[in-house]
């Protein structure tokens, strides 16, 4: 399984390079999260909350009243608290709270609710829950007030009444019971006497009923909003914002197909980086492509010969004379790279010939400002000799770096060339017919074979893009290395992908690849030791 079929781990820093390309996602996402959050908050309608606090009352002991309370029991003080809670919001005790609030309070949107209050004890610890805060939430803050006593004095007053009903219906019983000794002498046995004490206990339990709470803490008019807080929510809407555009750029990286930076491109190709070539504009390579003649201390030409000692390197355990320069797709500037590259070598001393293989579409003519009335197919055809086909160009000296390359006469012989190598240029030469036959035929195969053995230290073969046709293809087995050029602003992943499927098969040398134009951070990345 070769390397970039092997399940790569994810890492914290491959999170966080999904969500710096997608900076500009989540930043606005978060602006809009928080205007959101904000605006909402600015219209709505503030609401305020005001709370009274109840306190549990366990009922005196009727029987030993002088003793005082009874005992609390937890079990038996929760119950009271979660009955007080539960009951807030019932229509009895809506309707007893009624009766003392006029009709503007009542008619308010209005929110009630109750909670338990842990209090602290003297040590610090929580203590025994005996309290109830009923909370009342309205547009009005004196009425909030008053909803909030209205509800917790209704709910003690339901508490009450209930209270009193029972004990008023026990009395009844015990009454019955009383009648039931009619006599004088059956009323002075001691059953008579204790239903008369349990009447009188029942009576006395009925008078002091409480409803077992007080208020302790009336609710008074809050001074400021309990709702919206617009800061608050905008800062919420904030976080949210963010979060969500987090995730948006996440789901918009699986759809983004584009190749970041050369790593990417290299791990899926499976080649090594032997080069990166900066970008230069469009406007300075339509002028001027051969960059490397036109401007030599340019950062793409220091690039360019970063490259050619990399070629060097490339062929010290196996001999490369002949190299294939090919793209994955059309547009990717190959040609551009292939015939910098040519001059770059030659300008290093070494002897250079490229040839124009792209029998489709050939633009190293134009690159060199040269005809092309004969070039590759005629020498192929027999018509025209290799010498007579070839324009052979001599580099400016290093006081003439920035004057552009003068052709030579096509007889001119390599060692004519000025300078110290000599660069010859074979272009395409008239287009046939059927430009796959030519290229995939023995003929030409022997023929380029041939070239390499001739006094030269590189043939760079200019072919079409991998994908588009199958020349490149062809071509491979005849050549000694391949090159892949790779345009990070062109291509995409399924097509790389794709590229590296075909590179598979291919019987030659994969020397590695080369990206251009890259924009590199920092304008000094290749000018050390310049300063303005």
């Amino acid at each position: 399984m070769s390397q970039v079929e092997q399940a790569p781990s994810i890492t914290l820093r491959d999170y966080a390079r999904v969500i710096w390309l997608g900076k500009w996602l989540v930043l606005a996402a978060g602006a809009l999260g928080a205007l959101l959050g904000f605006g909402l908050a600015i219209f709505q309608q503030p609401l305020y909350e005001a709370t009274a606090t109840l306190m549990y009352q366990p009922p005196a002991d009727i029987s030993n009243p002088t003793q005082g309370a009874a005992s609390i029991d937890i079990n038996t003080v929760n119950a009271e608290l979660q009955s007080v809670i539960n009951m807030i919001d019932t229509p009895a005790v809506g309707e007893l709270a009624g009766e003392t609030l006029d009709e503007a309070d009542k008619s308010l949107d209005s929110t009630i609710s109750a909670k338990a209050v842990l209090p602290q004890d003297a040590t610090g610890g929580t203590a025994i829950a005996e309290l109830v805060a009923v909370t009342a939430e309205t547009t009005d803050a004196e009425a909030a007030a008053r909803l909030a006593n209205a509800f917790a004095q209704a709910v003690i007053d339901l508490r009450k009444k209930t209270q009193q009903q029972r004990y008023r219906a026990a009395q009844k019983v015990v009454e019955a019971q009383m009648k039931l000794f009619n006599t004088p002498a059956s009323r002075l046995t001691t059953d008579y006497a204790i239903l008369s004490q349990q009447l009188r206990n029942l009576q006395i339990a009925e008078a002091t009923a409480t409803g077992d709470f007080e208020v302790i803490i009336p609710a008074t008019p809050p001074s400021s909003r309990s709702s919206p807080h617009p800061f608050r929510d905008g800062l919420l809407g904030l976080g949210i914002g963010l979060v969500l555009g987090i995730g948006l750029a996440f789901v918009v990286g699986q759809f983004d197909t584009r190749v970041r930076t050369h790593r990417q491109a290299s791990s899926i190709l499976n080649l090594p980086l032997v080069g990166r070539i900066p970008h230069v504009s469009h406007k300075i390579l339509d002028s001027t492509p051969l960059i490397v003649a036109a401007d030599p201390g340019a950062p793409a030409s220091e690039a360019l010969r970063m490259l050619r000692s990399s070629l060097a390197w490339a062929s010290i355990d196996e001999d490369l004379c002949s190299l294939l320069i090919t793209s994955s797709a059309k547009g990717e500037g190959k040609t551009v790279t292939a015939c910098n590259l040519a001059v770059t070598l030659a300008r290093g001393g070494h002897r250079v010939l490229i040839i124009d293989a792209d029998l489709r579409d050939p633009r190293v003519h134009r690159v060199f400002n040269l005809p092309n009335a004969v070039g590759l197919t005629s020498v192929i055809l027999g018509t025209t000799r290799l010498e007579e086909a070839t324009r052979t160009f001599a580099t400016a000296s290093p006081g003439q770096s920035r004057s552009p390359l003068a052709p030579r006469p096509g007889n001119a012989s390599v060692d004519q060339a000025a300078g110290n190598g000599a660069l010859r240029v074979l272009t395409s030469g008239p287009l046939p017919p059927d430009p796959g036959e030519v290229i995939a035929s023995r003929k030409f195969a022997n023929w380029l074979r041939a070239v390499c053995r001739l006094d030269l230290d590189y043939v760079i073969v200019d072919a079409p893009p991998l994908l588009s046709v199958g020349d490149s293809s062809a071509l491979a087995p005849s050549v000694d290395a391949l090159l892949m050029v790779v345009n990070l602003n062109v291509v995409r992943r399924p097509i790389l992908t794709d590229a590296r499927e075909s590179l598979e098969q291919l019987p030659c040398r994969k020397i590695g690849m080369v990206t251009v134009g890259e924009r590199f951070d920092g304008g000094e990345y290749y000018r050390y030791g310049k300063r303005s």
